[in-house]
């Protein structure tokens, strides 16, 4: 196609689309057009439903860790001792006398992190 062609064919869908009536009645979207339109409002509110019920799901885990880590601060209240943070290590600066953390007595951690 050759760039005198351009403007032929564009002086060509001018003519058509003057020489063509514009009835409004005859255009419209259709069946395909309201299906499209139905399958994406569709999606987006299946979309809203899942991201509530995710959001509704993070909000129940993070009540529970608050309830778990309140019952085990309770607990050691009630014995009256300290227990370290497992993922804390003692390190060179803890206590002299004080036993090495998981991470230096020179075997890997058994327990898995969550």
């Amino acid at each position: 196609m050759s760039l005198l062609s351009v403007p032929t064919l564009l002086t060509r869908a001018v003519r058509a689309a003057k020489e063509a009536e514009f009835d409004p009645d005859i255009v419209s979207p259709g069946v395909a057009g309201f299906i499209a339109f139905a399958a994406l409002g569709i999606g987006i509110i299946l979309l809203g439903f899942n991201l509530v019920r995710r959001l509704r799901r993070n909000s129940y885990r993070a009540e529970v860790r608050e309830q778990i880590e309140q019952e085990i601060a309770e607990q050691n209240g009630a014995l009256g001792t300290a227990v370290q943070d497992p993922q804390q290590s003692s390190g060179p600066l803890s206590e002299p006398g004080s036993e090495p953390g998981p991470e230096l007595d020179g075997e890997p951690r058994s327990e898995p992190r969550s």
